[in-house]
């Protein structure tokens, strides 16, 4: 089933790139008790009027709401205010933006039983307390409308629907126009395969004298082997699910991502990526490409907000979908959905809470925060081109279209079911981090790379198993046999 087919508009969410910074701190105060209005007549026996006019305001409901979104604090807090003064519900939004350990806070308040009305992003290493209320009942027609169906295609290990997942990433190359025009390659086109990408790397690298360099690699954190070589693989057909996962068999398989480490491999011993693999992260690479010294990189939705506030590139820069193995797509582009709101299911006001979290899925809401650029949403209404803003560079390399695909869940694997830990080389699999970190150990060795991902594989599917044994994992939940990555 295309894009388009589930229920996408043709003319796609524009992604618009927002940091959003992580968030915490303490709990929320305040009563949101209204003051009464009286009257100081003469008369011992007051008029109607004034009886009424003495009459307390009835005490409104306090919907305690925490959220670790800064990034879209103004836009929020202005409509909080708004509901706040005009809602019908005799609601007031106690709305609490934290700026560190969030995680942290919200374990402290699950503990102690003080946990909000309302929570953004309860995550998902205290998902086994349950907290979250089922919100299936709530999603009805006209709100199914109003999204895409991405919107409710929770993580299979989650029970029934707990939050309407309002934001959609895309995972892209994005490159130096003004390095291609130096180095004599058309800035209109991008390359269209793997090998096309390594010769234009070396002749940008060539062109560089020494300062300019063709790609970057941020291996300081291993985890971008993914943004490297999995994500891009999807468009050559070799993604048939995420994480290495194929959902059509049920069953890890890193074998496919050989040939990628290999090809980073040799390109590493042509001179063209950036010196210091291994010593810079994301955010130094990201640095040296706005400051035009490298020309290409892969990116996500979140890079548009990164190289117009973040690190403001210096450079004309653009975007493209990533290069194909042998010039003949496979797969659609790469897409995730994530963020929401979850009600908390001990709320003491179920019915004021609902009515918070309708107001927060509201369009006025989404149309408000996209006329802004703050964000990539599932919402149909923010899709509107017509308010999105044009002073962002880099937007419409990252809309989402009918080539775009939503690729099936890895499984959520117990890796202590597996004592001790299976091995690939020195890597002990005891985390999911050790698909990267294995890629890497194969990247810098640089020998029986098809051997090592074997055995990656066979370590994963070990584990695999042993969930599945114990009742951990339904693979019923996870086993997309017909998938095509192109429909």
């Amino acid at each position: 089933m295309s894009f388009l087919q589930r229920g996408w508009k043709a003319a796609g969410i524009v992604l618009l790139a927002a940091a959003v910074t992580i968030a915490g701190c303490g709990k929320s105060g305040g009563s949101g008790e209204a003051s009464p209005s009286g009257s100081s007549g003469a008369s011992s026996t007051p008029s109607a009027s004034a009886s009424q006019s003495q009459t307390p305001a009835k005490e409104k409901v306090v919907i305690e709401v925490w959220t670790n979104s800064r990034h879209d604090k103004d836009v929020r807090e202005a409509m909080v205010k708004k509901f706040n003064e005009t809602n019908d519900k005799n609601i007031q939004i106690d709305y609490k933006i934290f700026t560190d350990n969030y995680n942290d806070q919200l374990k402290l308040a699950l503990n102690s039983g003080q946990l909000p009305d309302l929570i953004y992003n309860f995550p998902s290493s205290l998902s086994d307390a349950k907290i979250a209320m089922d919100l299936t009942p709530y999603i009805t027609p006209e709100m199914k409308a109003r999204f895409s169906p991405a919107a409710f295609n929770p993580p299979p290990w989650v029970g029934g629907i707990e939050a309407v997942l309002e934001n959609a990433t895309t995972f892209k190359l994005v490159y130096n126009k003004d390095l291609f025009r130096a180095s004599g390659l058309d800035p209109e086109k991008p390359p269209a395969t793997w090998d096309e990408m390594r010769q234009y790397a070396k002749t940008i690298t060539e062109k560089g004298g020494g300062k300019k360099f063709g790609l970057g690699l941020p291996l300081k954190q291993t985890v971008f082997w993914n943004y490297y070589v999995i994500v891009p693989a999807a468009l050559s057909g070799d993604n048939l699910g995420r994480n290495g996962f194929d959902a059509t068999k049920g069953e890890y398989d890193f074998s496919k991502y050989a040939k990628y480490i290999q090809w980073w491999i040799d390109v590493n011993k042509d001179g063209s990526i950036f010196p210091g693999i291994g010593t810079y992260d994301n955010d130094m690479i990201r640095a040296q490409f706005s400051e035009g010294n490298v020309g290409m990189l892969s990116a996500a939705t979140w890079d548009i907000g990164v190289f117009n506030d973040q690190f403001p590139a210096k450079i004309d820069w653009g975007v493209a979908d990533f290069p194909t193995w042998d010039g003949k797509a496979g797969g659609g582009v790469p897409y995730e959905t994530g963020n929401g709101w979850n009600i908390n299911k001990d709320t003491k006001h179920p019915e004021e809470a609902k009515a918070v979290w309708e107001f927060f899925l509201s369009d006025e809401m989404f149309v408000e925060l996209a006329k802004k650029g703050l964000g990539s949403y599932t919402n149909l209404a923010a899709q509107d081109k017509s308010i999105q803003p044009t002073d962002r560079k880099g937007v419409t390399g990252f809309l989402i279209n009918d080539k775009s695909k939503d690729y099936p869940f890895s499984p959520k694997l117990d890796y202590s079911l597996v004592n001790p830990p299976p091995k690939v080389g020195n890597i002990d699999v005891g985390a999911g981090a050790a698909i990267f970190d294995a890629m890497n150990q194969a990247f810098l060795t640089g020998k029986d790379i098809d051997k090592q991902m074997k055995e990656l594989g066979d370590a994963y599917n070990q584990i695999l198993k042993a969930n599945v044994d114990a009742g951990k994992v339904d693979m019923n939940k996870y086993v997309v046999k017909d998938f095509n990555p192109l429909n």
